[in-house]
Parts: C-alpha cells; sequence; structure tokens
C-alpha cells in the first residue's frame, strides 16, 4: 500500500506553496469554512461551502481548481 488515504464527503484546498495556505488561513471571510490544517500544503474544508469558498479564493486572485472525484451514487 501506498500510504494513501480516501475519505468521503471532504473537501480540500491544496496548494504549492504553503504562504498561500497562511494567507488563505488568515482570512477572515474564509476561516469559518476551514477545517483542520492536514499538512503544511493542504487543508480541509466543508463540503457545503465550496462555491463560497472558490468566490473567495477568485476575489483574492487565486485561481482554483475544483476537481469533483466523487463516486456516482448507487
Amino acid at each position: 500500500m501506498d500510504g494513501t488515504k480516501v475519505h468521503r464527503g471532504v473537501a480540500l484546498i491544496e496548494v504549492l506553496d504553503p504562504l498561500v495556505l497562511t494567507e488563505i488561513e488568515s482570512d477572515p471571510n474564509l476561516r469559518m469554512y476551514l477545517g483542520d490544517r492536514l499538512s503544511e500544503r493542504c487543508i480541509a474544508v466543508q463540503p457545503q461551502a465550496i462555491e463560497e469558498v472558490v468566490t473567495r479564493l477568485k476575489a483574492l486572485g487565486h485561481m482554483p481548481k475544483v476537481l469533483d472525484t466523487a463516486e456516482p451514487s448507487e
């Protein structure tokens, strides 16, 4: 096994530069949607707040890319 974990119902922000994540965590408009920092480049986000987070990141000049890897419901 390669150490990869799969979590369902979780949204994440992953950045290349850890300083960008620090900036995101410092933004009062985003802070309420953020969960735990999972690494120096990754933080959990409330899944129901993805639209708000993407809108705010764009307003801050970031170009977020949203990947939906949810499996179809059976």
